[in-house]
């Protein structure tokens, strides 16, 4: 990996970083800022239908940091794919103890690494984790996703 790539990974996981710290704070005008203004924008809150469009996008940010508490969300063991102006985190999510997984997508606009895409679920415990033998692609038949 070049000295170029290395820096832009760590730009990249700067930029994630500062999502979950804005995210905490529940400062909107800072939220606001990390999506991109050029690209279409997309959000996957836990439990809720898929929102897309910068005015809905921003709503739904509202509602989840203003209207109700900030949580004490923090990321853990994110990894980058990055494609040219493209990158994608992939990180655990940690709130109160439990653990979500989350994607977030990020373009490359003036210089800076913006948000178009968040997504978040929760991760499957007890039977549910263990229970892929009776889906197609299961983990008992070596070609499920890992």
């Amino acid at each position: 990996m070049s000295m170029d790539q290395d820096a832009g990974l760590t730009e990249v996981l700067a930029a994630n970083e500062h999502f979950y710290d804005v995210f905490r704070s529940g400062d909107m005008a800072a939220m606001y800022e990390l999506w991109s203004s050029r690209e279409s924008i997309s959000v996957y809150h836990p439990n809720w239908p898929g929102i897309s469009g910068r005015d809905d996008v921003m709503t739904s940010w509202h509602q989840v940091m203003v209207m109700g508490e900030p949580p004490a969300v923090f990321a853990r063991t994110p990894t980058v794919i990055r494609q040219g102006k493209t990158a994608v985190v992939f990180c655990t999510e940690v709130i109160e103890g439990n653990e979500m997984t989350a994607s977030n997508v990020f373009v490359l606009e003036n210089g800076a690494w913006k948000l178009t895409c968040h997504h978040a679920r929760p991760l499957p415990v007890g039977d549910e984790a263990d229970d892929s033998s009776d889906e197609p692609g299961g983990a008992e038949d070596g070609d499920g996703w890992v």
